[in-house]
């Protein structure tokens, strides 16, 4: 094997998947009950965005076009079997409307939280404790050794 391919995974480990799903269900509890504990009909409506906007803006876009779940049998955040059922193959380019909605999506987890959670200091500190190595993972990780060649994040081309 080559350089240029030992750079690409092909898989994540059951560590990294453990991990990183811990990390992202955690956060978002942490949102959530921050958000709740602020305000009853804001958790409702942020809670709604987390539902719908995985749904809506963050799966289809892109998990729908990751190549993992459907070339390589494997997924960083939930089962592939799951991910293939709800997402399914739409090829490796994430036309721009696409990349802006997956931008909202990603934006709406992490900063409509932040009003709520600036009013609890110890949930607004375990929720960026829990958000960076999440996000950092991505960045400093995986976007330099992916193989989903049509996401914006990807630094491994």
């Amino acid at each position: 094997m080559g350089a240029t391919e030992d750079r690409f995974v092909d898989g994540f480990s059951t560590g990294q998947k453990i991990v990183l799903r811990l990390l992202l269900v955690s956060f978002l509890a942490v949102a959530v009950f921050a958000v709740f504990k602020h305000s009853v009909v804001w958790g409702w409506i942020y809670l709604g965005f987390v539902t719908v906007g995985q749904l809506v803006l963050i799966v289809p876009t892109l998990c729908g076009h990751c190549p993992y779940p459907h070339r390589h049998n494997d997924c960083l955040l939930v089962p592939a079997f799951v991910m293939k059922a709800i997402a399914p193959d739409r090829g490796p380019n994430i036309p721009p409307a696409e990349k802006g909605a997956l931008s909202v999506g990603v934006a709406g987890l992490v900063l409509i939280p932040q009003y709520a959670l600036f009013q609890e200091p110890v949930l607004f500190v375990l929720f960026w404790a829990l958000v960076l190595p999440f996000l950092g993972f991505f960045q400093l990780y995986l976007c330099r050794h992916c193989r989903h060649t049509g996401c914006p994040a990807n630094r491994a081309q």
